[in-house]
């Protein structure tokens, strides 16, 4: 395994994301380091980084939890790949390499210098959200949560005592007054950002303005690829 992971030209990074924190391997060294999955572990992990030249940094894709060190990693200068989980596994089972929080590290730090002799790799690096696409993402997934509340009192009217109908009611009144808001502030901020993008997909049948918007928010790919 060491020999799969021989000093080359340039290094090559890997780091394995945990909620509370997360290991670093570089593809030069034999050891890892570990640091903790906050502003202060990420200003650690810039000077480590650059104290080794990194030239590629992958992690895998792990619910959000990589997402802030990939934001502070490409503020720094560095390329960052966010990588689907599945085909890291796969890439370890084919090197039959073992699972641990180390292991992944380095593996992820090989995996990192092995694409790089693809020679579209660079179409995969992460580009963080513009500050219109993270708004936009937080109104529509706010909106997604007062939807869920909403629907879970409505079906609560099914089953609570005839003297909490009222309130019950209210409440569901209260969700309509609220969504009904972010809705407008949705429809505002989707037009002023993404307008043209937003025309395009509600040209499309049985897309409306919401679907429109969450589209834009959730695949801001979209334009940009064929």
């Amino acid at each position: 395994m060491q020999d799969r992971f021989m000093m080359s030209a340039q290094n090559y990074d890997g780091i394995d994301i945990a909620k509370r924190n997360f290991v670093i391997g570089i593809t030069s060294s034999k050891k890892t380091k570990t640091e903790t999955n906050n502003q202060k572990g990420f200003l650690h992990t810039i000077e480590y980084l650059k104290k080794h030249q990194a030239s590629l940094v992958v992690m895998e894709s792990t619910g959000g939890l990589e997402i802030p060190l990939a934001k502070a990693l490409h503020r720094a200068g560095f390329k960052v790949i966010i990588a689907n989980p599945r085909q890291t596994h796969q890439f370890a089972q084919s090197q039959s390499l073992t699972k641990t929080d180390a292991a992944d590290a380095k593996m992820l730090a090989f995996y990192a210098q092995v694409i790089t002799q693809k020679p579209d790799w660079e179409r995969q690096l992460y580009t963080p959200p513009s500050e219109a696409e993270e708004i936009l993402e937080a109104l529509i997934s706010r909106r997604t949560q007062l939807v869920e509340m909403r629907s879970a009192e409505k079906n609560r009217l099914q089953q609570v005592h005839e003297t909490q109908i009222q309130s019950v009611e209210a409440l569901i009144a209260h969700f309509d007054i609220l969504i009904a808001a972010l809705d407008k502030q949705i429809e505002e901020h989707n037009d002023t950002h993404f307008g043209d993008k937003s025309s395009l997909l509600q040209s499309i049948k049985g897309i409306g303005p919401t679907t429109a918007a969450t589209l834009c928010a959730m695949l801001p790919e979209l334009g940009k690829v064929s």
